[in-house]
């Protein structure tokens, strides 16, 4: 068996030590050739700073915030509003009454009953409820019962302004906002029978010279036009 010289040795280790530092530097250049490539596609995905510092992995985009819609019933005056925001289309409250029922005025109803929807107060700059219809009128028109009844009370206060609710039978209460009363309280009245004369409604000063008129039955608000019987009168006047 042929033996191995020292040289034969040294000259084998020197050859193994030479390939190994190759393959080590082989490594870390590859390892260096992909940190730039990852970092060049990095830098791809950033925004480009036009000349601002660059983007860093933390930069957190500026977000716009969109209004939001104003808060039901959080309006400008401080005064709450607490009117009814039950629906009431799921219940037969809004039944037809039998007879012929008038509008208060000889005009257009130029705002519907909401029924518990959220709908924008151009007075108050916020949503509520609009519990009544809006009937057109001028200051100074007179304004007349819907049907025979009792007048259950004349009020004044600094949302609705000047107001007759009047009893009409059969549990049909109706509050009429918008009129300076001519009638007093426990007095009966006749249908078309002059009950005031239209002012200004503070809470819809916006909306123009209107009545606004809600009914109750059994003390439950309702929507006007069924509730009364006038929905061929209405859907006629009403404007556009």
């Amino acid at each position: 068996m042929k033996k191995t010289s020292g040289k034969d040795k040294l000259r084998w280790i020197q050859t193994k030590a030479f390939y190994g530092v190759v393959l080590s530097l082989i490594l870390a250049i590859t390892g260096i050739a992909t940190a730039i490539y990852n970092v060049a596609k990095v830098k791809d995905l950033l925004p480009d700073s036009d000349g601002k510092e660059p983007a860093t992995f933390y930069s957190v985009p500026e977000i716009t915030t969109l209004e939001q819609q104003p808060q039901a019933n959080a309006n400008v005056t401080n005064i709450p509003d607490e009117r009814d925001e039950t629906k009431t289309t799921y219940n037969d409250l809004n039944r037809p009454y039998s007879g012929y029922y008038l509008l208060p005025l000889n005009s257009k109803v130029v705002k519907d009953y909401s029924d518990g929807d959220m709908v924008y107060s151009k007075t108050m700059d916020d949503w509520r409820t609009h519990n009544g219809i809006d009937i057109s009128g001028n200051i100074g028109d007179n304004a007349i019962a819907v049907q025979d009844g009792k007048i259950l009370e004349v009020t004044s206060d600094e949302l609705w302004g000047e107001t007759i609710v009047i009893q009409h039978g059969n549990g049909l209460k109706v509050r009429y906002s918008g009129v300076k009363a001519t009638v007093k309280a426990e007095e009966k009245v006749e249908q078309g029978q002059v009950i005031g004369t239209v002012v200004a409604i503070p809470i819809e000063e916006k909306d123009g010279v209107h009545i606004h008129l809600e009914t109750e039955v059994d003390g439950k608000s309702v929507d006007p036009i069924k509730a009364l019987n006038l929905l061929g009168e209405a859907t006629e006047n009403k404007t556009e």
